[in-house]
């Protein structure tokens, strides 16, 4: 995982910001979410305006690889035990899936804090082109149209 903030604030300002935390690669084959994630990295880092300002107003938890083994070996979508960890988040065994369960735990440790404003996981499509996303459905009232605001 790499964290990006603007660590020259005094720590008190640090503490208050909220997180948006960022991953990609659970699905070894799905190389472009690699390339997002590295230009996202490389954006977030340099002194452009908005890089400096989104550093002062986040903190920035990237993990940009989910599924290691499974890009190591050349699966497609399947971790090195054979398993679609994407399909293992809602009760992650600690033991066989520690990815998922891992990301998990850094969520719940991140709110206990820090908000998190946002997590987006990045992913590629075999078959569809350019840019699309998918959001969570929110049944909330106040926070229902929350997810089409931000594409």
């Amino acid at each position: 995982m790499v964290i990006v903030t603007n660590f020259k604030s005094e720590p008190e300002k640090i503490a208050e910001r909220s997180a948006i935390i960022l991953s990609g690669r659970v699905h070894p084959g799905e190389t472009p979410a690699s390339w997002i994630l590295e230009g996202l990295l490389d954006f977030i880092s340099s002194e452009d305006i908005i890089a400096r300002q989104l550093r002062d107003r986040f903190v920035f938890k990237i993990v940009p690889m989910l599924n290691p083994d499974g890009v190591i070996v050349g699966n497609y979508r399947c971790s090195l035990s054979g398993f679609d960890l994407n399909r293992q988040y809602v009760a992650p065994n600690a033991k066989q899936f520690i990815e998922p369960f891992a990301i998990k735990q850094m969520l719940k440790k991140t709110l206990e804090s820090r908000d998190i404003y946002m997590y987006c996981d990045f992913h590629a499509h075999s078959r569809h082109q350019n840019f699309f996303i998918y959001g969570c459905k929110n049944d909330i009232k106040a926070k229902k149209n929350k997810e089409k605001i931000f594409p």
